[in-house]
């Protein structure tokens, strides 16, 4: 090869790379963008979107999705999907909350507990993918049925109560920050460490990317793959835990439209649906954008009815916008 074809030949790689590097970023970063335009529409058109107390109240109340949507991020990534979060949360929460009964003593077994459920559940659901071969839409939605059978046996209204350290994280602050926020935050660093740092993230986005060029590489994708079943499920146990903080009690239906939430905050956080692409950066922005979606919404009197209505347009929206731009 001369030099001339060669030289044209590493800037041809170096554009390709440079372009593919904008669009990843640009994924990650549009959902950002979003928030803040939503934000200069709720200063402009809400009286009161804007003031301490909303924007800080906004802020918490958007954990919770924000810790589920981390965890649909990391299965996703590695090329499966999981529909049984909210139903995992939903137990987890209900099991932590009936442990505690209103006793600080008892959160260290509550705590436990929940993230046991979340183990077992992510790890059968993980061999039911991986060793069985089920479809994951399949072996995950009838978790999700298995599950919500469990939890309306157990009752159809509000169970336990929290223990009072659990409403401190919520209303406690360190130098005038938020507990429950500080928590969240190192949570989202790490969970950016975990899938960017570290050799198990870099083969979760190769088993997402190419299953079998992943394997013949040497990763070993049946395991990884398990690992991000049970990780994505003891996160969605982590998330119902968390929501004892605002609720205080469990209830059957917490998690019932947590699906569609966390989808929507993995598709406009540009994550790829068929896997191996995507931003816990990202992931986080769209999780925010719902979270302050909502708040506009409350704050201009929306009916609650037209929630799930727009989260669902925002999603087939999303999916078309990134579908063309990879055509393009």
């Amino acid at each position: 090869m001369s030099v001339q074809a060669e030289q044209q030949s590493l800037a041809a790689s170096a554009g390709h790379w440079s372009a593919d590097r904008a669009r990843r970023h640009g994924r990650s970063l549009l959902p950002w963008l979003l928030l803040v335009l939503l934000i200069s529409i709720g200063l402009s058109s809400a009286e009161g979107f804007g003031s301490g107390p909303v924007l800080l109240e906004t802020l918490k109340g958007a954990t919770f999705i924000g810790m589920a949507a981390a965890a649909l991020f990391f299965v996703i990534v590695g090329g499966g999907i999981d529909l049984s979060i909210g139903s995992v949360a939903t137990i987890s929460a209900m099991a932590a909350a009936v442990i505690m009964g209103g006793h600080d003593h008892a959160i260290p077994f509550a705590v436990l507990a929940s993230l046991a459920i979340g183990l077992l559940v992510g790890t059968i659901n993980g061999l039911l993918v991986n060793v069985l071969k089920i479809n994951p839409l399949i072996a995950t939605f009838g978790m999700l049925y298995i599950l919500q059978g469990v939890a309306l046996t157990y009752s159809v209204d509000a169970v336990g109560q929290a223990a009072p350290s659990f409403y401190e994280l919520y209303v406690g602050t360190v130098v005038g920050v938020p507990v429950l926020l500080l928590i969240v935050g190192a949570f989202w660093i790490a969970c950016w460490y975990v899938a960017r740092q570290t050799a198990f993230g870099k083969h979760l986005y190769a088993v997402g990317s190419d299953r079998d060029a992943a394997r013949l590489a040497g990763v070993r994708t049946t395991r990884v793959s398990i690992a991000s079943y049970i990780l994505c499920s003891m996160i969605a146990a982590a998330a119902g835990l968390l929501s004892l903080t605002q609720t205080g009690v469990a209830a059957p239906n917490l998690g019932d439209t947590l699906l569609l939430a966390t989808l929507a905050a993995v598709v406009i956080g540009g994550v790829s649906l068929f896997g191996g692409e995507g931003s816990v950066v990202g992931v986080l922005g769209a999780a925010l954008l719902l979270g302050f979606l909502n708040q506009l919404f409350d704050t201009l009197q929306v009916s609650a009815l037209y929630h799930q209505l727009i989260q669902g347009l925002i999603i087939l929206v999303a999916l078309a916008f990134y579908r063309q731009r990879v055509r393009t």
